[in-house]
Formats: C-alpha cells, sequence, structure tokens
C-alpha cells in the first residue's frame, strides 16, 4: 500500500512539472524564447546521437592487451 501512494504521488508530481513546462512555454515565454528553447532540443538531440553512435561503433570491439599497454 505504501509503494501505491509513493508511485501515486510521484505520477501526479510528474504531472504537475508537466502542465506547469506547458503553461510557461505557451503562455511565459515570447517567440525569442520559444526558438531557445527549440535551437536547445536540437542541439541536445544531436549530441545524444552522436555520442550514441560513437559508443554503438565500439561496441563488440576487441581489445588487444598490447595496444592497450602502448597507449598507457
Amino acid at each position: 500500500m505504501k509503494l501505491l501512494n509513493r508511485m501515486r504521488n510521484d505520477l501526479i508530481l510528474a504531472g504537475v512539472i508537466v502542465a506547469a513546462g506547458y503553461v510557461a512555454y505557451n503562455f511565459l515565454l515570447d517567440e525569442r524564447a520559444r526558438e531557445g528553447v527549440a535551437t536547445m532540443n536540437r542541439t541536445i538531440r544531436e549530441s545524444f546521437t552522436s555520442l550514441s553512435n560513437m559508443v554503438n561503433d565500439h561496441i563488440g570491439t576487441i581489445m588487444d592487451e598490447d595496444a592497450v599497454a602502448q597507449n598507457r
């Protein structure tokens, strides 16, 4: 029961945060600020994609112990 109450409270809190963000974005920000938010979102998305691609390129790569020792 305690876990359900905590989950309910967490969901309510998340809903309040999302609603506050929506209201702030639509009613408090001017067009220039919205463009800044959109640019920030685009930059974060591109950075995450780039980092994800770098990690995926190295998954399954077998490192030779001698080569690792030489780089130290």
